[in-house]
């Protein structure tokens, strides 16, 4: 027996046919497994391949035959196109999510370097200078009676700008301490205001305290003072306790300001 390999024009099924069956030059055939008619030509005999096959095996019936006759062998359907699985669809899902991060993650790198890079730049606030103002060594301290509230205890001195630039507004404070050093006074007053000692024995405490706190000094003493200069001070105490008491005193600059 010859058979030939005949193609379904329709659904493209590919079917093993006994030439025997094919005894005109065209012979109409139908697919058994799309059921399409089509016109198949008697082959050549060197197109033929010979083979021993049963009665039983075929695939194609002539047009004219009655019925239809098995198959011979299962069609070789055409490729389905598969649909992508989950697992490839994940990895695709990832593949799109890891072009999103990777320009994103060159972003904030960036970012992160050029901010870097302003503060490299950007200069750091410098800390602000403080006035730097002590007090000279020839501090005298000394007593004296006032005609209104007795015995004071007075002490003068010179304060020295030892900044770069002008001071203005300095203060002192005075301590008086007992033989245990404990703060048994206090006094302050603004450099720049010298009294003297006729107007410290007749005027009124409250008087000669206002003048202390002038805060601009006399004349202005007491404000823009060179690097380098210097400004008087004085201090003036009452309601002293017992003088035997007393042991030591302090003076220190507790405030001033830059100009």
């Amino acid at each position: 027996m010859a058979i030939i390999v005949v193609t379904c024009e329709s659904c493209g099924s590919r079917f093993r046919l006994d030439s025997d069956k094919l005894n005109k030059p065209r012979n109409k055939v139908r697919c058994s497994h799309c059921k399409n008619v089509f016109v198949v030509e008697q082959p050549e005999e060197n197109d033929l391949v010979h083979i021993e096959i049963s009665e039983e095996e075929g695939g194609f019936l002539p047009e004219s035959d009655s019925e239809e006759m098995e198959q011979f062998v299962a069609p070789e359907p055409a490729r389905e196109r598969r649909e992508p699985s989950e697992r490839s669809t994940g990895k695709r899902r990832l593949l799109v999510a890891g072009i999103v991060a990777v320009p994103l993650i060159v972003i904030v790198a960036a970012a992160f370097l050029w901010a870097g890079r302003i503060l490299k730049q950007k200069k750091l606030p410098v800390a602000a200078a403080k006035p730097e103002v002590t007090i000279s060594n020839n501090v005298k301290a000394f007593y004296l009676e006032n005609s209104h509230s007795g015995e004071v205890l007075v002490i003068e001195g010179k304060v020295l700008n030892k900044s770069s630039r002008p001071v203005s507004f300095v203060m002192i404070e005075g301590k008086l301490f007992d033989r245990k050093d404990n703060v048994v006074l206090k006094q302050s007053c603004y450099a720049g205001n010298p009294i003297s000692r006729k107007d410290i024995t007749r005027l009124k405490l409250s008087d000669i305290e206002k003048m202390m706190m002038n805060r601009e000094g006399q004349n202005l003493k007491d404000v823009r003072i060179p690097p380098s200069g210097e400004a008087s001070f004085l201090l003036v105490f009452h309601n002293l306790p017992e003088i035997s008491t007393l042991s030591n005193y302090s003076v220190n600059v507790v405030s001033s300001e830059l100009n």
